[in-house]
């Protein structure tokens, strides 16, 4: 009686048993099945019901999937007293047209003599694991492809790219970060920097706290930098801190680029500015000798001779005078050309428009007299540049205006300025006699004067002038052509930002 009610609790527990079991003899007669096995494979599979009972005496091969029955009886054959399980996986369509993926445990039972009498099987459902498993797998493939990207972007990248944690830790750093350490990838990344380089790491690291800590990026930053070869060189450094979007570590990006070369170039620039301003002084007061020799020898001549000089003498010693004049100015005009130069600009926020008032209220008389009007901008254009020289530039352009006037009609000059994509547009145009088609490639040249127009006062330098300083701040200046009906300048200049 105890053995009935222990063999009904065991096939009850059988029955409840969320895997698939089933047993068969050798001739794969099945014996028993749970209710689970018979629900899954019920009355679709084999006629009789879905119950327990009427699989019993059937046989298994015929529950089986045609494709995997022979698969099923090379494991089965396999099995051994030493090695009595296997595993075995298959895909099932459900009735629900559902594809499920089970796990099959199959065990075989031995007598005393190691002679096989029976087998058991238990199915287990592992679709959802079998999914996670692959989309896990495709994830990690997924997750190499990107890592191997990222590595040969960031070894393609000229610059030197450290990426560390708040505790000095080299978590990524590229080829080029590696050579100048005189390491390679892998034996750097998820290193100390103060294991790699001791107590000279912590410059370094007091650096990158000050950066992280502050929370603000530090940009362009220029220091000496002596790779591991030993040739001190120069680099332009960029710090950016920033949490780590899950777990919110403090991380600092540090692209450093190599400015050596450029730094030789700015010093050998330097020296031929030098040079040249030099040589331009020399110059300049090597001509302005003789100028002034001639000057007072003509005066002398005036004041000797007197009223005995004839109406053409006179004029000969004005034209003298007048010539000395003009070569003075024109010396000055080269002197200021020259010394328009990079080491004179300081860069900062400057009101333009003030300064166009500015330049215009000064000409109000002249323009006034001549009976002419000048239009200025409303709007406020705040610009990045030098005040003086930018003040050069606007009074050369409207005195080039009022110069080269129509003198058969009143001069009208306008001068207005638009913004688009971060910088300003300023044109000045005016009625005037406009430049002819011919010259107005040479309009911007040194001493490129028009020729129709060389009668007219002026050195030939204003305009080379203005291309010099637009320049300098990174702007360019054109003429634009108005078909004959006067002159147009455009300049541009990059726009301050706001300081809100």
């Amino acid at each position: 009686m105890p053995e009935q009610i222990m063999h009904r609790e065991y096939h009850s527990i059988l029955d409840n048993h969320p895997d698939l079991i089933c047993r068969f003899d050798c001739d794969y007669v099945i014996r028993f099945v749970n209710r689970t096995f018979a629900s899954f494979f019920g009355a679709d599979e084999v006629p009789g019901g879905c119950t327990p009972d009427s699989f019993i005496g059937k046989d298994l091969i015929e529950v089986v999937q045609k494709g995997q029955r022979q698969r099923l009886k090379r494991r089965l054959a396999s099995l051994t007293p030493e090695h009595p399980q296997t595993e075995i996986r298959s895909m099932r369509v459900s009735k629900t047209g559902e594809e499920i993926i089970f796990k099959w445990t199959l065990i075989g039972l031995f007598d005393e003599a190691g002679e096989i009498y029976e087998y058991q099987s238990a199915g287990r459902d592992i679709t959802t694991e079998f999914n996670l498993t692959k989309a896990l797998e495709q994830r990690n493939q997924d997750l190499e492809v990107l890592q191997t990207e990222m590595r040969l972007v960031l070894d393609a990248m000229p610059n030197k790219i450290w990426y560390k944690d708040d505790k000095n830790i080299i978590l990524k750093l590229n080829e080029e970060a590696a050579q100048s350490m005189g390491m390679d990838v892998k034996s750097v990344e998820g290193a100390d920097t103060y294991d790699l380089f001791g107590d000279s790491a912590k410059s370094y690291h007091d650096d990158d706290l000050k950066v992280i800590n502050s929370g603000k990026p530090l940009l362009g930053y220029v220091e000496r930098f002596t790779p591991n070869d030993g040739t001190m060189g120069w680099v332009q450094t960029d710090k950016i801190p920033f949490d780590h979007p899950v777990t919110g570590d403090k991380r600092i990006l540090v692209v450093s680029t190599d400015i050596t070369e450029l730094k030789e170039q700015e010093a050998l620039l330097k020296t031929i500015n030098k040079n040249l301003d030099d040589f331009a002084s020399l110059t300049s007061h090597d001509l302005q000798a003789p100028l002034r020799h001639i000057g007072i020898f003509a005066e002398l001549l005036q004041e000797e001779c007197g009223d005995n000089v004839s109406a053409d003498g006179r004029q000969y010693l004005a034209e003298i005078r007048d010539g000395v004049e003009h070569m003075k100015g024109l010396i000055k005009s080269f002197l200021k050309f020259m010394r328009a130069s990079p080491e004179g600009v300081e860069i900062g926020r400057v009101n333009l428009t003030d300064i166009i008032s500015k330049v215009c209220q000064s000409r109000e008389a002249d323009l006034k007299e001549l009976g002419g009007e000048i239009s200025v901008p409303e709007d406020e254009i705040i610009v990045r540049g030098e005040d003086v020289l930018l003040e050069q530039v606007v009074a050369n352009l409207i005195d080039n205006a009022i110069k080269y006037r129509e003198h058969t009609r009143p001069i009208k000059i306008n001068v207005s300025a638009e913004k688009s994509h971060g910088e300003w547009r300023v044109y000045v145009s005016d009625n005037g006699v406009g430049v002819d088609s011919n010259f107005a490639p040479h309009v911007f040249d040194l001493f490129g004067r028009a020729k129709p127009h060389s009668h007219r006062e002026g050195s030939g330098v204003g305009l080379a002038l203005c291309k010099r300083i637009i320049t300098l701040h990174g702007g360019t200046i054109a003429l634009i052509d108005k078909q004959g009906m006067g002159s147009e300048f455009m300049f541009t200049l990059k726009a301050a930002r706001s300081l809100e």
